[in-house]
């Protein structure tokens, strides 16, 4: 009986920490929760190219806007996609 008892406080217990495990965020996870890439295409009306494009300091309004509707607190980076011209924003928190 004790066997029996023994063995499935072992399980219970293995399985618990295994669940704990995949639960508790990696510091990948809490990385990537920390910043945040966004895209905006020319083609969605906020007039970010023309901003950036002029040089005219609204591009940075944009991209601070942006971060902050989304729940982030800073701009990292921001400026037109070569390849598309499509405003890229990199925020943190």
């Amino acid at each position: 009986m004790r066997r029996v008892l023994a063995l499935t406080a072992f399980m219970a217990l293995g399985a618990a920490l295994s669940v704990s495990f995949m639960l508790v965020p990696t510091e990948a996870s809490r990385a990537a929760a920390e910043t945040g890439d966004f895209v905006i295409p020319a083609a969605e009306g906020y007039g970010a190219t023309n901003c950036l494009a002029s040089g005219e300091a609204c591009g940075a309004v944009i991209a601070r806007s942006w971060c902050n509707a989304h729940g982030f607190a800073e701009v990292v980076r921001f400026g037109a996609q070569a390849e598309t011209g499509a405003l890229a924003i990199s925020c943190a928190r």
